[in-house]
């Protein structure tokens, strides 16, 4: 039973392997540590600190610019959704 609950613990903050986000990182933003994994169009971000009831907007706004500093990619206007644990945004990844 320990074993099982350990491989459960294990996975949080990976990604599902059918979301193809073959790629993965770690970043700070907005007083927030997110681990996010992403691919050359997608990006899923996941909050990694335990701070209470977090702003959402606050979030949102943490998660983007974390995703920006793991992908060197710009995050699309308007495609950031999700919760306060986890959020989902388009990448543009053309060469800056």
């Amino acid at each position: 039973m320990f074993l099982l609950l350990l491989f459960a613990v294990a996975a949080c903050g990976m990604p599902s392997p059918l979301d193809g986000l073959n790629r993965s990182g770690t970043a700070g933003a907005g007083g927030h540590d997110f681990r996010v994994n992403w691919n050359l169009e997608t990006a899923q971000a996941t909050r990694m600190d335990r701070r209470w009831r977090p702003d959402r907007t606050a979030v949102m706004a943490a998660a983007a610019a974390a995703a920006v500093k793991v992908t060197g990619c710009l995050v699309r206007p308007g495609s950031v959704t999700g919760d306060i644990s986890l959020i989902d945004m388009a990448l543009d990844c053309r060469v800056q």
